[in-house]
């Protein structure tokens, strides 16, 4: 029998199998037209693939087999989006059929779809959502064992398969490193066992596969010749000042969840009558309100210009003062969370969380395709943001008060 807690699950797949039918989505659009007329088996073509253009293996296999047939994609990308929501709620512990309807409806509210329309739905959705299930199941089997609950075996094993596959994408194999490097910390000698050393090994593997693989780095001279001429020119602090300023432009001009974000504090710390919360959480709002073309105007400039092969701007000059104005927004956003909950394994999770997703953003500013990418090397922060929002929106509810007792607050220095 099906437990009404998962019931949401069901709702939001239903919710988008509704969506993608009554808006006629066009499934072969964007990289799946080329897919479905490549005439070679997944495997060939992955290895293909390997060899001339991406360390994605496995997902270069499955694009193309989703793009011949979608009957697979569909059931498939079913699995996973359930998969995903299960293992986040649990994570989380929403343990009640409210809180998992405030997770979904959050999601369904606040989640860009046109996010995934860059490079098309099939790639965007193989590339990225199964992965991130992936993921998102090891780090739920993880965060059980760390909670010394008794795990099968066979679990330990599908999770450390499932986190083998979900470090093909090179931003999830950047997560699973600083991940990592934040237990080290936190379990210090505990930390070193077999277990984590095969975690440990898996991390450093996927990020060998990244820098060794030959298709990489024939794609990064392709791309670079195409999309930023003059990338090797720039110095590695221009490279870190664009994405920096291409980070809040997707995140305060281009799509609203960070302000939603920002409202869930201010409600929050109402609720909890925490004056110097209020303060800064409405000057946060009123941060990104008047920020918007400070951050979008002069990296515009540089997007429109970046495929000239005279490209001869003064990216520091440009983007240093939007840079200065969200750095001052994520040091208040870390402030306020720290207000509203202490020192306590919750704010650090929150914190610990959208920090390890901002770095793996970051790292696609060593790219030359850190402007044609989009937004979704994005994604993984996306979800972190939309999932923390849902958090506060449960918490200001109150429906899952049962919550602390499963999950108690910690105090980080213990």
């Amino acid at each position: 029998m099906i437990k009404k807690e998962i019931f949401p699950f069901l709702l939001i797949i239903l919710f988008y199998i509704l969506f993608f039918i009554t808006n006629q989505v066009d499934w072969l659009g964007g990289d799946a037209l080329w897919f479905s007329k490549v005439n070679s088996s997944p495997l060939t073509f992955a290895i293909d693939r390997y060899e001339t253009w991406s360390s994605r293996f496995w997902i270069e296999g499955a694009v193309l087999l989703s793009s011949k047939n979608l009957l697979i994609f569909f059931i498939l990308t079913i699995v996973f989006i359930f998969l995903l929501f299960y293992s986040i709620s649990q994570l989380i512990s929403f343990n009640k059929f409210i809180s998992n309807l405030v997770l979904v409806l959050v999601f369904i509210i606040l989640f860009p779809m046109v996010s995934l329309k860059s490079a098309g739905l099939i790639a965007t959705i193989v590339n990225y959502v199964w992965p991130s299930a992936l993921f998102a199941y090891w780090l739920m089997i993880d965060r059980q064992r760390n909670s010394e609950e008794k795990i099968a075996i066979y679990k330990i094993i599908i999770a450390t398969l499932s986190l083998i596959l979900s470090v093909f994408n090179e931003g999830l194999a950047i997560v699973l490193f600083l991940y990592l490097i934040i237990q080290v910390v936190i379990e210090k000698k505990e930390f070193f066992n077999p277990y984590r050393i095969v975690c440990l090994l898996v991390s450093l593997l996927s990020i060998l596969n990244v820098l060794i693989c030959p298709g990489n780095q024939k794609r990064g001279a392709l791309e670079m010749a195409h999309w930023f001429p003059t990338f090797n020119h720039l110095s590695f602090f221009d490279k870190l000042l664009i994405q920096f300023n291409n980070i809040p432009s997707n995140l305060i001009v281009s799509h609203n969840f960070i302000e939603i974000l920002f409202l869930l504090l201010l409600l929050r710390a109402v609720q909890k009558k925490q004056i110097l919360s209020v303060i800064l959480s409405a000057v946060l709002i009123m941060l990104s309100k008047i920020s918007q073309k400070l951050i979008s105007d002069p990296l515009s400039v540089i997007v429109h210009h970046s495929s000239e092969k005279k490209f001869n701007y003064n990216i520091t000059g440009k983007l240093l003062g939007p840079s200065v104005i969200f750095m001052i927004m994520i040091v208040m956003i870390v402030f306020v969370i720290i207000l509203l909950d202490g020192k306590s394994k919750k704010s650090f999770v929150a914190i610990g969380s959208l920090a390890v997703t901002f770095s793996a953003g970051m790292a696609i500013s060593l790219s030359p395709t850190l402007l044609a990418s989009s937004d979704r090397p994005l994604l993984f922060l996306y979800f972190v943001i939309i999932f923390n929002c849902a958090i506060l929106a449960d918490d200001i509810i109150g429906f899952n008060k049962s919550k602390d007792s499963l999950n108690p607050v910690e105090e980080i220095s213990k």
